[in-house]
């Protein structure tokens, strides 16, 4: 679950000021291609909508362009991180106690590398999930999960 450098560097650089305007920083993901699109989640009480998605997109692509972040043409896609919410940080996950989860593993374990169960315990070093086809609980180390995220039920 951790960052690569430059969405480590973009994230250090944004928290200030999306939270200057009243949000929170959900999550910064790049996805390479021909053009690299950064992703910027963000969050508030209620929910962010698409006003407050459409401002902090202006806002940080000017600053993107006075600190010169790519050197490159890029896309920038601003929103909230949604139902179905990717977590970027152990941290984020504490509230979701009891709700289904989706874990990807970068490398298998016991012939698999996605795991969706009920979040059961949320620890220093790893998550703890109740599996629907397995009686004991699986703990999965932070260092090996690739993403994770919320399953919406409805």
């Amino acid at each position: 679950m951790e960052q690569g450098g430059l969405e480590k560097k973009i994230t250090e650089l944004i928290r200030p000021e999306i939270e200057a305007m009243g949000l929170t920083l959900w999550g910064v993901e790049i996805a390479s291609s021909q053009r690299p699109v950064i992703r910027i989640f963000i969050d508030a009480e209620d929910g962010a909508n698409i006003d407050q998605c459409a401002d902090v997109s202006r806002h940080l692509g000017l600053m993107f362009e006075v600190e010169e972040i790519m050197d490159s043409a890029y896309v920038l896609e601003v929103s909230s991180p949604g139902l179905e919410r990717r977590f970027f940080t152990p941290q984020q996950m504490t509230q979701y106690t009891g709700r289904k989860v989706e874990a990807t593993l970068g490398i298998s374990r016991d012939g698999r590398r996605r795991f969706k169960g009920v979040l059961e315990a949320v620890g220093d070093d790893a998550l703890t999930l109740r599996l629907a086809d397995q009686e004991e609980p699986v703990e999965l180390d932070y260092e090996n999960i690739k993403k994770a995220k919320l399953v919406h039920e409805f």
